[in-house]
């Protein structure tokens, strides 16, 4: 998205997760403004441009340069609002002329694109948007650096470039990036003010529905993901107590042979499965049931270092879950 004169800010750098769509509409609808709203997102931005509080134009870009507007572009800013839970809004007051010619930049009709300005007779194209009475936008660029020209009219409103913090009347800085090597030129143009103060696309677009819509699908979406991964927790729960299980029977098996396997198992039985070993409730009476039994079989000495052994096994178990 191209860098944009900045006029006269009326807030910068809010936090978009805080802010709902419809709200904020209404607010710069309520409000009379002209200007634009940009909300910038790690993965797009979003120009919204008013006139007199009509909402004229709505562009999202992506990173990759690709382009939703009006009704599509709305609904796309409702998911990015939603969804991403980061983001900043700022929005800047502007003249009817300089807000037409930004909605000539951002949704305006492009004349020339990417053309290289030592193959174009300027002078002749200049003539042109001064007889067509253009109203738009002229913007030279190379790689590194970019300058806007506005035009009412035909005629230069001002000069605005990378760097600058507000619209200009001097057009050096222009004429120099016009004269780099590889310099280009894209022309774009839009309707005049009075044409474009009939166009309002909250009177079109019902944007408390595409919010709530909005939301209803983000919470479905959530939830679902939340659920997978209970499962895969649950899952992976389930085979560490399986795991532990067998490990329980093996340690018991050293100390009381073969027999003590078959403890084992019933003592876990009793106690509903494998899963009791990593519930406190439930492992107590588990390791108290194979004491019990185990101490029918071996020693008293066995007994302490197969019981200090157990319990060393189903507390880090435990720990590291």
């Amino acid at each position: 998205m191209f860098l944009l004169p900045k006029g006269n800010p009326i807030f910068e750098s809010l936090a978009v997760s805080k802010l709902k769509l419809p709200d904020v509409l209404s607010k710069l609808s309520n409000g009379s403004l002209t200007g634009y709203a940009s909300f910038i997102f790690s993965s797009h931005t979003a120009i919204l441009v008013f006139e007199s509080g009509n909402l004229i134009s709505a562009i999202v870009e992506g990173k990759n340069g690709e382009k939703e507007s009006g009704f599509s572009a709305l609904s796309t800013l409702s998911e990015l609002m939603v969804s991403t839970g980061s983001g900043a809004l700022n929005v800047y007051k502007l003249s009817t002329d300089l807000a037409m010619c930004i909605h000539a930049l951002v949704e305006g009709e492009m004349l020339y694109k990417a053309q290289e300005l030592k193959l174009l007779n300027i002078k002749a194209l200049l003539e042109k948007v001064k007889d067509d009475q253009m109203n738009g936008c002229l913007r030279v660029y190379t790689d590194d650096h970019s300058a806007l020209i506005f035009y009412k009219n035909g005629n230069p409103l001002g000069f605005f470039h990378d760097g600058s913090s507000d619209i200009e009347i001097s057009s050096t800085e222009s004429q120099k990036i016009a004269g780099l090597p590889g310099a280009k030129m894209d022309l774009y143009a839009t309707q005049s003010a009075d044409e474009l103060r009939k166009t309002n696309l909250l009177e079109v677009t019902n944007v408390q529905n595409l919010w709530e819509v909005c939301v209803v699908r983000h919470k479905a979406e959530t939830d679902r993901l939340n659920l997978e991964r209970q499962e895969r927790d649950r899952k992976v729960v389930v085979q560490k107590c399986d795991e532990l299980g067998e490990q329980v029977k093996a340690l018991v098996e050293e100390y009381v042979g073969r027999v003590g396997r078959g403890i084992v198992e019933k003592v876990i039985a009793d106690n509903g499965g494998n899963t009791c070993l990593l519930e406190t409730e439930r492992v107590d009476s588990v390791v108290r049931n194979i004491e019990r039994s185990a101490k029918l079989l071996i020693s008293g000495i066995k007994i302490r270092a197969m019981m200090e052994a157990l319990t060393s096994l189903l507390s880090t178990a435990r720990s590291e879950l």
